[in-house]
């Protein structure tokens, strides 16, 4: 690799970038059994440093679209990306600019993306449209404790977490995927199959995260 393309992060970054690695660590059982059957077209937004790589990097997957608007963490993850050559891309941007036809990939990967985005009812709604009928979207997502020393706590490092991180702490996704219309659903409301996972084995420092919800939704066909 060239100098001028070795990535320099500053200490927040470093910090951001630690979390991600940990976090992936933590959860790689239960991405081994949510990613086992992710196939064809693929398509993650905010991928980061790319560390689903180790997921996803299996001749069931065709080709994989990485998203990220971040300048930094799409350097890193392109390398991360390399061992894959032409199955995979990196598009340096926002969902919104990726210029393709509705329709067009088998399965999305959202990963702890809802928490860190202004807009998360437009990105859900991007995302399903790209989706091929009866395409599944692939969720790791973390909530906000709702009782309890926990909750307390996010409340009190929601804003230095997300100076750190840029990611809310006290985040809820479920609004934002229920949106009428747009997934299988039971009576009982989202269809998630399988029903969501809970990670209880965490480090000190991603503790803060809990719960974390992982789960996929299906496409609904049209009325």
């Amino acid at each position: 690799m060239a100098m001028s393309e070795v990535v320099k992060l500053g200490r927040f970054e470093k910090i951001s970038r630690r979390v991600l690695i940990d976090t992936s660590k933590m959860l790689k059982d239960a991405k081994t059994k949510l990613f086992h059957d992710v196939h064809g077209k693929v398509l993650e937004v905010g991928a980061g440093i790319g560390v689903n790589v180790f997921f996803l990097d299996r001749p069931e997957v065709t080709h994989w679209t990485a998203i990220e608007p971040d300048i930094k963490l799409a350097k890193e993850c392109r390398r991360m990306l390399l061992k894959m050559g032409d199955r995979a891309t990196v598009f340096e941007g926002y969902l919104h600019d990726l210029d393709e036809p509705p329709e067009s990939y088998d399965c999305v990967i959202f990963t702890t993306l809802l928490c860190s985005v202004p807009n998360p009812d437009e990105i859900v709604r991007d995302a399903h449209r790209l989706l091929k009928p009866g395409g599944k979207m692939y969720l790791i997502e973390h909530t906000g404790d709702k009782f309890g020393i926990r909750a307390g706590v996010q409340v009190i490092a929601k804003i230095p977490w997300k100076l750190v991180t840029g990611c809310n702490c006290r985040n809820n996704p479920i609004p934002s995927l229920s949106q009428k219309g747009l997934w299988e659903e039971t009576e009982g409301g989202l269809k998630m199959d399988p029903a969501p996972l809970r990670v209880k084995k965490f480090s000190p420092m991603l503790e803060l995260l809990k719960p974390f919800v992982m789960t996929t939704l299906t496409k609904a066909s049209p009325l």
